[in-house]
């Protein structure tokens, strides 16, 4: 008798690849396109930013030593008036009216210290001038080298005291266009309107000047107006040349005050804000040759970083699928060229904070999916996290943590685990809310991949208490995410016979939110919730209530195709409310951004072509009790699945992402598509077409061999044990046998009896089983008989306490057929097994419980209850469609019908027995023809024996 993979074994493979696919890098793994978000400029931040210009300036005046003099620090200066631009919302600069240049007076000579008189005129503002005016003294002249900037004015001019006009920087876009590294947007220059030309018509400019006389040295009126004041700007010395451009004229760089060609901005941390609008000093710029622009050195080399990682992501896909070494190779030439340029940015540039902590975190996170230096990534890390406290950059100080946590449980996962529950109680204590539920969801997912028995009490703690949390601030889908995780670890992890009680309630909770807007819009929590509703029925063996919920979940998954929400990484994107966190305080990142006005949590799962190739595997899974006889509608699903993935092997969609992570999804592929052959293998051999479940067993161990060794312990026991009864069911029972036997289905007392999802040791009991009956052969020595009884006492402790009704119903039947000294435990056993198989709708089972019965208490009895029990049998044959009962059972109801006197009705019936016969294997073919030539010679008298041998043949098979 072949035991085929039974339903409870698939759930728990298949719980094991949504499971395994979320806990990994779902929840709160880190996604590489983030939108920008909307800043909110308030007044305290304003101050803030007076702060940091103020500071700008104290660096520039250091840098220029004794030259300059501030008009607002001089003593008898009066304060300049503003005429606030943008229609006084932001007043920045002073902006000065002709009366008001006609009415100044002279300058007061020094003996008045810090008299600032009121003036009527142009009432004070409560800010100073966020960028003073620079004063010019007058000097001997000393020649020098002038940069020919078009922003600089030449220093051997005279001062010119006239005020001049000054234009305020814009306030931010409204578009919140992204940004180059460093946060602070390029510098833009706007010259005052209704002003005459600030500059003559274009001339030479000499780099060398001749000597002045001394008449020349005296101090001169001007001539003309001073240009427009932007930023102070430090003449650097001439250096290499580190880059050539296109030559550009002295009057072409006049004419022009803004570049025409900027650094290529970056493409992976363009979305990357801080939380306050801080102005640095410009980044100082490499000069260059005389009429050539300079260049940025460490804007330079971070594009270039980009370029070659962005570049080798782009493969990572196909090379993944196809692993070309030669293509390899180029692939990792890339990424080391981008992680040198990184690291030279580190080393040798001195960056802003946030730019800094930013190239860090950038840094750390390719180290960490492309290499092995996993010391080099956390130093790199800690290093960032300090310069984000000092900063003051919690949200990027939270992402390094989360990432330092995943490098760290690589080597101690028992150190993460302390690592990440230190920063939960920080993150508590700030009220953090948002980043407490990313790092409980990250103690969820390290938790479930360790397993420990007080690792899954952990995670469970976790989800409740984000549950709770969740609850208390409004954030519905958080909770909904939260109770489906937790419904899938009931149904995983959990050992107690009421777990499927209790993911029959997380998902109960998790429906009263289903009809939010906010959960609606994410496709993921639907399925999810509707694939873990169809698991818990499956679970209870209802068939008839998981295949209403599959019709349910077909629909569901039908309305979702093409649904714009998806993402081509499996990511999605859970809303948080604004009692949370408030989308003005978010720096946006790979876990937290900021969209239309909503802060959303990122996780990760699967993408929709791998979901609904998974809804296929369920589907298959559900309708295996009724494939038989409802037209191989489980196998039709099957096949769909099995397309959709060989499809995704062969073009695979190309996703940006690095080799590591593409290589992760197309494992997880390879061992769905294994669990997909694996099912349908077994409803091959249900049916006993062995052909085809040979040619799937040897499509599935090529596929094996693809994956070198990454395989899990649960398929290479389920692949083993499908050929095995491959090899029994065929009649090479020393092949099977043998198999049956290996080491790897072997129990031992470490194998809990009643955890409920084990495949593992299901399958180890249901190897045992078959060797029973293989070892029971009548054909074989007498102690080949005791071997058996052996083996069924071993396994008995396993078979009666399991929660698993399928294992039940193999072992009472087995035990019936194997046990016959007492008529009593027969019948008791026989009636276990028949309750069991009815119970779960397992045509098979009830095939054979009623077959052995017929033969054992209405052999040679003549009466209507005898041919009732034959006729019982062979029907239940038939709708198990399995060609080997039918074609026994036949004789066994020719045999009655022929001890009744039916002979008419008895010839036909052994003649469709004998159709049935034609579609198995040599070996029974054989057995069957000695049997009928036996029983023709002996005369009608040794039917019956000849049909019990048969009978007795068929369950050994």
């Amino acid at each position: 008798m072949n035991f085929k993979g039974d339903v409870p074994t698939w759930i728990g493979a298949m719980t094991s690849l949504v499971s395994g696919h979320l806990t990994r890098d779902a929840k709160s793994s880190a996604q590489a396109s983030i939108c920008p978000k909307q800043e909110i400029w308030s007044a305290e931040r304003r101050r803030e930013d007076d702060d940091v210009e103020v500071s700008g300036l104290s660096l520039y005046r250091k840098s220029l030593g004794h030259l300059f003099t501030s008009k607002a620090s001089s003593p008898g200066s009066a304060i300049m008036p503003y005429q606030p631009p943008h229609g006084g919302q932001n007043p920045l600069y002073p902006h000065h009216s002709p009366p008001f240049q006609a009415k100044q007076e002279p300058r007061i000579p020094p003996q008045h210290q810090h008299d600032f008189g009121p003036n009527t005129a142009y009432p004070a503002y409560h800010k100073p001038p966020v960028h003073p005016q620079v004063i010019l003294p007058t000097s001997t002249y000393i020649p020098q080298q002038y940069s020919p900037h078009p922003q600089q004015q030449p220093l051997n001019q005279p001062p010119n005291y006239a005020p001049r006009p000054i234009q305020a920087r814009p306030p931010p876009s409204a578009n919140n266009a992204p940004l180059h590294y460093g946060g602070a947007p390029p510098p833009q220059y706007y010259p005052a309107q209704n002003l005459p030309e600030t500059y003559p018509s274009p001339q030479p400019f000499s780099a060398q000047q001749p000597p002045l006389s001394q008449s020349q040295l005296q101090p001169q009126p001007p001539s003309y107006s001073p240009p427009p004041h932007t930023y102070p700007q430090v003449v650097i010395p001439h250096q290499p040349v580190l880059h050539q451009h296109r030559a550009v004229s002295a009057a072409q760089q006049r004419s022009t005050s803004v570049p025409k060609s900027q650094p290529k901005k970056s493409q992976s941390l363009k979305h990357m804000r801080s939380k306050s609008p801080v102005k640095m000093t410009q980044p100082q710029l490499l000069p260059a040759a005389p009429g050539k622009p300079a260049i940025d050195s460490h804007v330079l080399l971070l594009s270039l970083a980009d370029e070659y990682i962005d570049a080798a992501h782009s493969q990572g896909t196909a090379l993944a699928v196809a692993r070309e070494e030669a293509e390899t190779d180029e692939y990792y030439k890339l990424i080391a060229t981008g992680l040198a340029c990184l690291e030279a940015v580190l080393k040798n540039s001195k960056l802003p904070p946030r730019t800094e902590a930013l190239v860090r975190l950038r840094y750390a996170r390719i180290l960490y999916e492309e290499t092995e230096n996993d010391s080099e990534a956390e130093t790199a890390l800690s290093k960032g996290v300090d310069l984000c406290e000092r900063n003051r950059m919690y949200d990027l100080k939270y992402c390094m943590q989360q990432l330092l946590a995943r490098i760290l449980y690589k080597s101690n996962p028992r150190a993460a685990m302390k690592h990440v529950d230190g920063v939960i109680r920080d993150v508590e204590g700030y009220r953090h809310t948002a980043w407490e539920y990313a790092f409980r969801l990250l103690r969820v997912t390290l938790s479930l991949s360790s397993p420990a028995q007080q690792d899954t009490a952990a995670a469970l703690q976790n989800l409740q208490k984000v549950s709770s949390l969740a609850s208390r601030n409004g954030d519905k889908a958080i909770f909904v995410v939260s109770a489906v995780i937790e419904a899938l670890v009931r149904l995983q992890h959990s050992s107690g016979h009421d777990s499927i009680e209790q993911a029959q309630r997380a998902l109960a909770t998790a429906r009263s939110y289903q009809l939010d807007n906010k959960v609606l819009d994410i496709p993921q929590i639907s399925t999810m919730i509707q694939m873990m509703d169809i698991c818990c029925s499956l679970l209870e063996y209802d068939v008839k209530q998981s295949s209403e919920k599959l019709q349910i979940m077909q629909k569901v998954m039908d309305q979702k195709i093409d649904d714009p929400h998806w993402q081509n990484d499996g990511s999605f994107s859970v809303p948080l409310s604004h009692k949370t966190i408030s989308p003005s305080a978010v720096e946006p990142t790979d876990i937290l951004r900021v969209e239309n006005g909503n802060v959303l949590l990122t996780l990760r799962w699967l993408p929709e072509h791998d979901l609904y190739a998974l809804c296929y595997f369920l589907s298959s899974v559900t309708l295996t009790a009724k494939n038989s006889h409802d037209g191989h509608k489980a196998e039709k699903y099957l096949s769909e699945g099995l397309n959709m993935i060989r499809g995704n092997f062969k073009s695979p969609q190309e996703i940006p992402e690095s080799l590591a992570y593409a290589t992760t999804r197309i494992a997880w592929r390879r061992s769905l598509y294994c669990n997909m052959l694996l099912q349908l293998i077994f409803l091959a051999c249900a049916r006993t077409d062995w052909a085809l479940a040979r040619r799937t067993l040897k499509e599935l161990k090529s596929t094996v061999s693809e994956l070198e060794g990454k395989i899990d312990e649960t398929t290479t026991c389920l692949m083993e044990y499908a050929s095995g009864i491959i090899s029994q069911g065929t009649g090479d029972l020393k092949t099977a046998l043998a198999t049956f036997q290996l080491p790897i289905f072997a129990l031992n007392h470490s194998i809990s009896k009643s955890s409920r999802n084990d495949p593992r040791r299901d399958t180890a009991i249901l190897a045992a089983l078959n060797s029973a009956l293989i070892l029971r052969d009548p054909s074989r020595p007498s102690h080949s008989h005791s071997a058996a009884s052996k083996v069924l006492s071993t396994i008995e402790p396993y078979c009666r306490t399991s929660p698993n009704r399928y294992i039940q119903a193999a072992y009472f039947l087995i035990s019936a057929t194997t046990h016959t000294e007492s008529t009593i435990q027969t019948k008791h056993d026989l009636h276990h097994s028949l309750q069991a198989a009815i119970a779960i709708g397992n045509s098979q089972v009830t095939c054979i419980a009623l077959t052995f019965m017929s033969w054992k208490y209405f052999r040679g009895v003549v009466g209507e209850q005898s041919e009732k029990s034959a006729r019982a049998a062979r029907a239940m044959a038939g709708k198990a469609d399995d060609k080997l009962w039918i074609s026994v059972t036949g004789d066994l109801l020719a045999a009655t019908l022929d001890s009744q006197g039916k002979s008419r009705e008895a010839h036909a019936t052994r003649e469709q027995a004998d159709v049935a016969l034609l579609g198995l294997p040599p070996v029974l073919k054989k057995m069957k023809s000695g049997n009928s030539n036996h029983s023709h010679s002996q005369g009608g008298s040794s039917a019956g024996r000849s049909s019990s041998e048969m009978t007795m043949k068929a369950v050994e098979i």
